[in-house]
């Protein structure tokens, strides 16, 4: 049955790290009864294996530990692996221990004794905060990588009349030297000039997909093709796909024109098939990577839609959860300017996007 896609509604998961086991049993009792789920280890080695092999939201860290490390040296292997918030337990400490605290950026320092109600507002905000920030973190890297691309774009655009002409000599040229080279029968020569010839129109064929894909359309209501929108899509993210090894195929029955904004179509195809490779990508072997792509025209009662389906071998990564959520939130709110609908379909062994849009009438 199609489902939306699935908020984060599991309990918040704290691992306490405290070589004290009554200490430790306590913490994790006062948790379990503000809503968290935790669990208990004594060594920094035991903390540090918890996180790379299980997921949590937040890290209670006792300073002094038994062991070969203390809750300073695991906290930092901790921070760079996983980058976990990370709150300090301590009943007392020096200045230079304070020092080596401060320099892991932990979200909080708790003095022991500490009552219930301080460990809840202590653990609640580090969270809240932590996906703040890596909701912002993401943002940025998001901005970023758009802008990178608009000014790719612009210049690709700006020169592309500037290289589109040289181009065309070094095409003319080549066939030249081919015909040449056949006539006086130097076969390697004419090879050379054929590879020159193909690269040279690659070279073009990467400057005219950058400015049409760059290219800022209109807001109003179009006929567009979206076999084709889902095709320069692909061809987008085609380096991507080549350097990863993720096979993408299209497959499109013969559609109506659609009547829609084709520059947020074309957002909305560009976030599913963004989420679809980074799902493959965390779950599928580096040999089998696929997502496969139907179009189709379907008609039911008086309805006339088209269905586009995005499948995908792959797992969602949790880790990922939030800044995913976003993403497809504006994704679902794209499609829904169209009047369609985003269900998600999850299988053992991948999931399907499914998208559907109404033919709508010009009005």
């Amino acid at each position: 049955m199609p489902t939306d896609v699935v908020s984060q509604t599991s309990p918040k998961r704290v691992l306490v790290v405290e070589d004290e086991r009554i200490i430790a049993i306590n913490i994790c009792s006062t948790l379990k009864q503000f809503g968290y789920a935790s669990e208990y280890v004594s060594e920094g080695q035991a903390a540090i294996d918890c996180v790379d092999n299980q997921l949590f939201d937040l890290v209670l860290m006792d300073i002094m530990l038994n062991g070969e490390m203390d809750g300073i040296e695991a906290a930092k292997i901790i921070k760079r692996r996983k980058d976990l918030p990370i709150i300090y337990l301590t009943a007392y400490s020096d200045d230079s221990t304070l020092d080596r605290a401060k320099s892991t950026e932990p979200f909080g320092y708790l003095i022991k004794p500490f009552n219930s109600r301080d460990l809840y507002i202590s653990v609640e905000m580090a969270i809240y905060k932590s996906r703040i920030q890596k909701q912002l973190k993401d943002f940025q890297n998001k901005l970023s990588e758009t802008q990178k691309w608009e000014t790719i774009g612009l210049v690709a655009a700006s020169i592309s009349h500037d290289i589109n002409n040289p181009l065309t000599s070094i095409l003319n040229l080549a066939e030249l030297i081919v015909r040449d080279a056949s006539q006086i029968g130097q076969k390697s020569i004419g090879e050379n000039a054929k590879k020159i010839s193909e690269e040279s129109e690659r070279i073009a064929k990467i400057i005219k997909n950058l400015v049409s894909y760059s290219q800022t359309t209109s807001t109003l209501l179009t006929y567009s093709d979206l076999y084709q929108i889902m095709l320069e899509t692909r061809s987008f993210l085609h380096q991507y796909f080549l350097k990863e090894g993720i096979q993408c195929e299209i497959e499109s029955d013969k559609l109506p024109l659609y009547f829609c904004q084709s520059q947020k179509i074309k957002q909305v195809f560009l976030n599913l098939l963004q989420d679809s490779r980074a799902r493959v990508l965390h779950h599928s072997d580096s040999s089998d990577r696929k997502i496969s792509i139907l179009l189709q025209s379907e008609e039911q009662a008086d309805e006339k839609n088209i269905k586009i389906q995005i499948n995908d071998n792959g797992k969602e990564d949790p880790s990922k959860l939030l800044p995913s959520q976003n993403t497809l939130d504006i994704t679902r709110n794209l499609i829904q300017e169209h009047e369609g609908k985003l269900e998600r379909n999850d299988w053992i062994n991948g999931g399907s996007w499914i998208i559907t849009l109404p033919i709508l009438k010009e009005t």
